[in-house]
């Protein structure tokens, strides 16, 4: 072969030596960015997902909050024993959803947290206006609203409100309940 064939040839052969590999990076490339592309739109539909979800939750819970307050509304001066029994045990259950529905709020353990202290403080509130109060379920309603003002202020994006004194104080006790389990569970069993 003559020299400038070879050369030719070489020239060839290497020119399309480094066509297909640039053809294979860039194809490489296109296929990883794409799955880029395509992991963010996934976890951008879930964090939608996530937020649709609590967002639903919040709404749910915050409906429980608003039927809790009118029910704590219904309570009257002359209520039987049956009655008041009953006003309680409906106003717990409402609260108890409120709770529930409020558990599946993601990302919003401090939320939470207060929500539960604060409707532990309406329960025992309800309590007391069922078989205590002679003229109004004042406390019943207070805690309500504050449990309201809670969530209303997590789902405005809002900084949470202070916490009541009676809150702070289920919270208080919340906590000792906690040490006495980890106490408990830490403590060496007595049984030989």
């Amino acid at each position: 072969m003559e020299a400038q064939t070879l050369v030719g040839l070489i020239s060839g052969l290497g020119g399309a030596a480094i066509g297909a590999g640039g053809a294979l990076l860039g194809g490489w490339l296109q296929q990883r960015h794409q799955a880029k592309l395509d992991r963010e739109q996934r976890e951008e539909a879930r964090a939608g997902l996530v937020e649709e979800r609590g967002r639903t939750a919040a709404d749910k819970a915050l409906g429980e909050l608003y039927t809790l307050r009118r029910h704590v509304s219904t309570w009257e001066v002359d209520l039987s024993a049956e009655a008041k029994n009953q006003w309680y045990q409906t106003g717990h259950t409402h609260a108890d959803e409120a709770e529930l529905n409020a558990a599946l709020i993601p990302e919003a353990d401090n939320l939470r947290e207060r929500l539960q202290d604060a409707l532990e403080s309406a329960r025992t509130s309800m309590q007391i206006d069922a078989w205590e109060s002679e003229h109004e379920p004042y406390l019943s309603a207070f805690d309500t609203e504050h449990a309201i003002g809670l969530l209303s202020a997590y789902m405005r994006g809002d900084s949470l409100p202070a916490p009541t004194l009676r809150e702070e104080r289920a919270s208080l006790e919340r906590e000792m309940r906690r040490e006495a389990a980890a106490e408990e569970a830490h403590r060496p069993s007595s049984t030989p």
